[in-house]
Formats: structure tokens, sequence, C-alpha cells
């Protein structure tokens, strides 16, 4: 494992060196840098990279305009399938652990912790003098109460899998808690960077019915919940009794914008402040626009074609093999994406550990004729592609680019473009003969750095929708047992071969049509300092001020 969080170290470097302006900056041990950095870069790599330091900076600007592409489709901060959302939600809320920029695991609301030699026990041990917003002590009740919430059966916590090695949570005294496994789990430390610690008042005032609608001083993070407009806004305002010091700004509004045009012609009025996902092609003149700054950073999503493996002809792996045939990916990045995405070789991010390079699947329309003929459709058939909007990079044009691709084998294709709540509920809470669709165009955005994170709620059989992350129901006997077996593994090298035989099955069988890695991009007012930007396509604002 510390070869992968080296090899990620090694890559965040590399990025910085050739880009000129890349940061990789993960968040530092205690939330009270004495500096912070904007980053700015271009598609030429021709930018600068300026730090400014935060010690009472100029503020002018009370309120930070954020334009978003989606709305939420719930606030439950154990509830998350979506990045950005939790991204928000890590405003409000905390975990345990963190990554720092070399790629270590590093303690965040936790002081430390250790694990027993049977690997079945780990304790960690809290920080002190941390209080939520509600006034509540951060304490090893706050721990406990989190964690048995998210055991809960009758609680939705769409990434349970991650928690399937724990047993129980005890306290062992105000600030110390020990985790019980059933077996040793190897990346259960690391999982801890998952979950956000709530205020027990908070959650007993909330109850289940409004946690996810208006989660009130929830956390121990800088930001609080203030209001939830569906489908315009999304507004925090400012914890001044935040552990790691205020934030310099009294309130910060998520504006839900699904184009991304309109998004960047908000920015350029002056009407927002920070841009998620402009639109790739205008890259090159927002570069060049006096006032505005870009961070483009490579991230750890994997863009992909969902493939309902139990439906109609898709049931027949000759069928999904002549799907990936049939994309010409380097075109797609190129002329679509402009060059914001990295062709993919595995379901898994390569600076990951259990990462098994695969032979990408070339671009043959004639093979995937030939595929389709030899499962008995020479004249193709239609299908539905779901593809939300505003929520990755130019969505609904790679949509319609997969779209014009499938054409030219003789596979019909009808787009389904609904709103990202609506999307969420299509693709996770349908069963395969329920499902509005055939395929679906979607992204996975992994922040624990392990195959097991990636590959076991993906395409572990026990984890079919609904309610879980196996949407294309794929199943194979052999990739469970291996799945299994890596959890269980503790002989790094043991896992690594587990991983790199259910890499090749998967591949072979064609769950997905495999696409690529996208980058992560922003764009800002120049009066915006402070912004950090991290793999995980998520963003700071703790050190954020408009000058």
């Amino acid at each position: 494992m510390r070869k992968a969080l080296n090899k990620l170290a090694a890559v965040a470097a590399v990025v910085v060196i050739v880009a000129a302006a890349l940061v990789f900056l993960l968040p530092q041990l205690q939330p009270t840098p004495t500096s912070s950095t904007t980053t700015s870069t271009s598609t030429t790599s021709t930018s600068t990279t300026s730090t400014t330091t935060s010690s009472s900076p100029p503020v002018t600007q009370k309120v930070l305009r954020i334009a978003i592409g989606i709305d939420a489709d719930t606030l439950d901060p154990h509830a998350q399938t979506t990045t950005l959302i939790s991204n928000i939600m890590s405003f409000m809320t905390e975990p345990l652990f963190y990554y720092n920029e070399k790629g270590e695991l590093i303690p965040y609301l936790a002081e430390s912790y250790t694990v027993s030699s049977d690997g079945l026990k780990v304790t960690v041990v809290l920080k002190k003098g941390i209080k939520f917003q509600d006034g509540y002590p951060l304490n090893a009740t706050a721990v406990k109460v989190t964690f048995d919430r998210l055991l809960n059966p009758k609680v939705k916590v769409p990434s349970r899998y991650l928690l399937d090695a724990l047993n129980s949570t005890d306290i062992i005294d105000q600030y110390t808690v020990r985790f019980n496994l059933k077996y040793p789990y190897a990346p259960f430390v690391r999982t801890l960077t998952t979950w956000y610690v709530i205020s027990p008042l908070a959650y007993q005032k909330l109850g289940e019915e409004n946690i996810g609608k208006t989660p009130i001083n929830l956390g121990t993070g800088p930001l609080k919940f203030k209001e939830w407009v569906k489908g315009d806004r999304i507004v925090l305002s400012r914890f001044d009794g935040y552990w790691g010091g205020p934030v310099k700004f009294e309130e910060v509004v998520f504006k839900i914008v699904p184009e991304a045009q309109t998004r960047e012609a908000m920015l350029l009025s002056g009407e927002v402040d920070i841009v998620y996902q402009p639109p790739p092609a205008d890259l090159p003149k927002l570069n060049n626009t006096a006032g505005v700054k870009l961070a483009i950073n490579p991230s750890t999503r994997v863009m992909t074609v969902n493939i309902n493996t139990q439906r109609g002809p898709l049931k027949d792996v000759r069928v999904r093999q002549a799907l990936n045939y049939a994309i010409d990916k380097n075109a797609l990045i190129k002329n679509v994406l402009f060059n914001l995405a990295t062709i993919a070789d595995s379901p898994v991010y390569p600076a990951f550990f259990g990462y098994s390079p695969q032979k990408v699947y070339e671009y043959n329309p004639e093979k995937a004729k030939q595929l389709l003929a030899e499962a008995g459709y020479p004249n193709g058939f239609k299908l539905t592609l779901m593809v939300p909007t505003g929520r990755y990079l130019f969505d609904r044009q790679v949509g319609e680019a997969i779209q014009a691709y499938l054409s030219k084998v003789g596979i019909t294709v009808e787009l389904y473009t609904p709103d990202w709540p609506t999307f969420v509920q299509n693709l996770l809470y349908s069963n395969y003969t329920s499902a509005p669709w055939d395929l679906c165009y979607v992204g996975y955005g992994m922040t624990t750095p392990d195959a097991d994170a990636v590959l076991y709620p993906v395409f572990h059989s026990s984890q079919w929708a609904p309610g879980k992350f196996n949407t294309m129901f794929y199943k194979n006997e052999r990739v469970d047992k291996l799945l299994d077996d890596a959890r269980r593994e503790v002989d790094e090298k043991k896992r690594l071969q587990m991983y790199a035989e259910a890499q090749s099955i998967i591949w072979e069988e064609c769950p997905w049509i495999f696409l690529y890695f996208q980058n992560f991009v922003l764009a800002h007012s120049d009066k915006v300092h402070g912004v950090v930007v991290y793999p995980y396509e998520t963003f700071d604002l703790r050190w954020v001020y408009v000058s």
C-alpha cells in the first residue's frame, strides 16, 4: 500500500512539473495553514501559480457565490452518492482521518490510532477541545452514535459496503473509541476518511426525517447549514466557533445551474465567483480572459457506460464487447472533451493499490459488427442511454457522441436526460427489469485509494441495486470469490494477485463500456484567493477570501 500511495504522490509531482500550475494539495493535519494557494492553469501550460498569505487579507465580499451543475438528492452526510454534494457536506461535517499532500493517511478529528496484532480491533484517540456547531463536544459518544447509525439497516447508507467488516463500536473513555471487526480488513482505517462524524444532540433533534433535508448544526465543519431551495440554491453560513478558525466570508451560496455555458456567462458577468466544470471548449478562451483563473487537475473519477447485463441482447458478452469496440475513445477525448481526460485501462485508478492495467479495446467498428452478427444481431437493435446534464464534463455531448458511434454499427440509441436527483433515483433504486435505461453514462470517483473501494461495490454480485452500486447487475462467481478473499487477506502480494485476476475477468466480460479518467476543472474570478483543489474531484473553501 505504501508503494501505491507513494505513486500517487509521484503522479502529483509530475503533474505540477509538466503543467507548471497544477496543485495536488490535500488537507493538512491542522486546518490552520499559514498560507493558502490559488491554482491556475491553461490548456497550453503557460500559466502561473499565485500564493497569498492568509493573515489579515482584505475582505470586501461577505457572500461567496459558486455555480454548480446539479442539485442535491439529499443532504444526509451518510447517504451521499455524489462527490460534489459530499464535498458540500464536508464543509459542514468532518471525518476522523484524511490524506496529506504525500498521499499519507493522517488524523483529522482523530489524534491517533492503533491496530491490534490480530487485526480485529482498531482503537482511535480523538482530538480534544473540538465542538460541534450546536455546542456538543466531540467525544467518543459522538463517534459511536455516528457508526451505530451507519450500521443501522433501517438507515439508507449506499456506501455501507465499506463497513462490512465492522461488528461494533465501543467507548473506551471520553476521547477513545474501539472499532471491533468481524475479520481483518486491510483498508479499514483508510475507509474512515469517508464517514462524517455527527452531533448526537443535533441528530436527536433532527431525527431521520429531517437529517437529509435540514442538517442544522450537525457537524464540526467551518460552515453551517442555512437553507436549501430545491432546484435553485444551497446556502451555508459561517461557524464562528470552528476549531480551525472561522472562514473569511459570512455565507456561501451554491447556485444550481445545469447548463455549463450559463455557468460560464454568470462568471464573466460577475454574478458568481466560482464555476464548477466550465465548458471544456471554452477553456482556452477563459484562460486568456482578464479577471478569470482556471484550476485544472487530474482526478480519480473513472467515466463509464454501465451496461444492464441482465436485459435482452446485453446478456451476451459478445454484444458488450462489441459496444466497447464501437466507441473511438481517443476521438471522444480529443474532440468532445478537448483532451481533459486519459483513456482508462482498468476500472481502478493507476495510483491506487491493486491497479492492474489491461489491453484497451481499440476502435474497431468492423470487429463490433462481426461480434454483433455472431451474437445473432446483424441488424442491430434499440437501446436507451441515460445521461445526466450538468454533472460531468460535457456529459450530454458525450452521450450524443456515443449515440452516433453506436448507430454506425447498427444500434439505435435513444437518449434519456433526466435531472440529477431523478438520474440517481433511476440508477441506484431500480432493479434490472424496472430501470428506464439499458446503458447509463456515469462516473465513479473513489476517495479510498484501494482497489477494494472500486471493485467490490461495483462488481460484486452482493452489491446489486436497488440501493447499491452494482447497477450493471453483473455477476461472476470467480470475481465474487476473489473480491471476498482480497478483503480478508493481509498479505499485500496476494491481494495484488487477486485484484489482477479480478480485473482481467471484468475487462473480458465488459459490464461497462470502459472510457476514461476525466480531469477536474474549476474557473473563478481572480478576486478569489485561497482555493485548494484535491485529486478526488473536490475543493476546499476554508482559506478562501474575495478581495
